[in-house]
């Protein structure tokens, strides 16, 4: 699981105790393609390999350009908004990048400063550049370091995005359930395989566990590429926390316009240097 300086990224703390719960979400076999056009590590009756899976996922993205879009929202059984965090990577084959990310909610967590407020931050070899609108106000930041961890793109992959990194994030959390394969998606071009995970017997996909009692109903759906490009993933439980408090808990992870992310500088690049 991630460092410390990760934990305070997240707010909503993960789980000790893992139950079943009453309504969860059975694993239907659905027909499948032959092996041969199946991802690496998955038969047909579910992950067999998800080290495999998630190596496969990664060598998919090293090296080229893609754009990760995260998000993690934590509501209350009322409905009401605990904590959410969105994330946006764009990330050039020379690893320039754009990065957007914006909090809300009581809870959310603090690394931009108080929710609920929202950043830009775009940085190539020699300049790193913020944007950020606190209430009424856009503040912009001109800083003289790239190369400092927070203002590089792995922090922005592996610490406030993902765990680490996109093959330790999608092997934790495919590797925490039981899984089978779904229905194919309705577009019949559409040839990813859809993973479908219950029955969570480890707590990889929770991002600390150190708040939580318990984690109930959790499911996980995942649509697959047959070289191994997990596109996208997402988890859905409910946790009930050590003050008794129940909350909702989804998190989506997408990778889009892979091999076809071009980074610009923003269009507020001028007033930054001019401000910052």
């Amino acid at each position: 699981m991630r460092s410390a300086a990760v934990l305070a990224l997240v707010l909503l703390a993960g789980c000790s105790v893992v139950a079943p719960g009453p309504q969860a979400e059975t694993v239907t076999p659905a027909p499948v393609p032959t092996a041969e056009a199946l991802p690496p590590g998955v038969e047909p009756d579910g992950v067999a390999d998800p080290g495999a899976l998630a190596a496969a996922h990664a060598a998919t993205l090293d090296g080229t350009s893609f754009t990760l879009i995260a998000n993690r929202t934590v509501r209350y059984p009322n409905g009401s908004l605990r904590s959410d965090l969105d994330v946006r990577l764009e990330l050039s084959a020379s690893r320039d990048y754009h990065a957007s990310a914006s909090v809300r909610g009581a809870d959310a967590p603090l690394f931009l400063g108080e929710p609920p407020t929202r950043a830009e931050y775009w940085a190539n070899d020699e300049t790193y550049l913020r944007r950020q609108v606190i209430g009424d106000r856009t503040v912009y930041t001109r800083y003289d370091e790239t190369d400092e961890y927070v203002g590089t793109w792995r922090f922005w992959l592996g610490t406030v995005a993902l765990d680490i990194g996109p093959e330790t994030d999608l092997r934790t959390t495919v590797g925490s359930f039981r899984t089978g394969v779904g229905e194919r998606p309705t577009d019949r071009d559409d040839r990813r395989t859809h993973l479908v995970g219950s029955g969570a017997h480890t707590l990889g996909f929770v991002d600390d566990q150190s708040d939580v009692r318990t984690v109930e109903n959790a499911t996980l759906h995942a649509l697959a590429t047959e070289f191994g490009l997990v596109d996208t993933y997402r988890v859905v439980y409910t946790a009930t926390l050590h003050d008794g408090t129940t909350v909702r808990v989804s998190r989506t992870v997408r990778f889009r316009a892979i091999g076809n992310t071009t980074v610009d500088r923003p269009q507020w690049y001028d007033e930054a240097m001019a401000q910052g």
